[in-house]
């Protein structure tokens, strides 16, 4: 691999990505409980760098659930199995446990998981099965994805407001046992031993 000396071309030390997860570490209670002023004095930004990347302090856990999701939940049915994308998408998710357990904890305003989460979880799926898996998108099978969309977000948001202590193996498994047996076999990649 090439030695890059342009550290921005690195998707993990973009100047972007380190401000908007400065802004994520500066949540320290209930998003419901911080203004956008507190926010961004913790994060040591200015109002305007803030609203530049959120549109809102609701729109923290937002991102970094999508920016997560591109790593390994898209992955699945793509170029890995349901198993590895869950295992390392909740390995990044819990990276930042605290941040979760504190900042959705209590939030009323907008519900984490009841915004365009699902809608961005279903058009991804339905564009792996299309695209990459050429399956024919029944009228079943949409209301299979809509249904499990909505369904996998609130199971992810359930455990992470819960004092449920976080296990990768568990919340695999248990993610798994919930996907409808069309879906996970219409994804379904065989993967050998050592794969990631």
């Amino acid at each position: 691999m090439p030695n890059n000396s342009n550290n921005d071309l690195d998707v993990f030390n973009a100047q972007e990505l380190r401000t908007r997860m400065d802004i994520l570490h500066a949540v320290d209670k209930s998003l419901d409980r911080m203004t956008v002023a507190e926010i961004c004095k913790n994060a040591g930004v200015s109002r305007q760098t803030f609203y530049r990347f959120f549109e809102s302090k609701y729109d923290i856990p937002c991102w970094h659930t999508m920016y997560c999701r591109r790593f390994y939940l898209n992955e699945i049915g793509r170029t890995i199995s349901w198993e590895t994308g869950y295992y390392h998408h909740f390995r990044l998710i819990l990276q930042e446990y605290d941040f979760y357990s504190k900042s959705i904890q209590y939030s009323v305003n907008t519900p984490f998981g009841r915004s365009i989460l699902p809608e961005d979880r279903k058009k991804v799926l339905l564009e792996t099965l299309e695209k990459w898996r050429h399956e024919s998108l029944t009228r079943n099978m949409l209301f299979i994805v809509e249904t499990f969309a909505r369904l996998e977000c609130e199971v992810l948001n359930d455990w992470l407001r819960s004092s449920r202590p976080p296990d990768l193996d568990v919340w695999t498994d248990d993610v798994i046992s919930i996907v409808p047996a069309r879906l996970f076999l219409a994804l379904d990649i065989k993967e050998s031993k050592g794969t990631l």
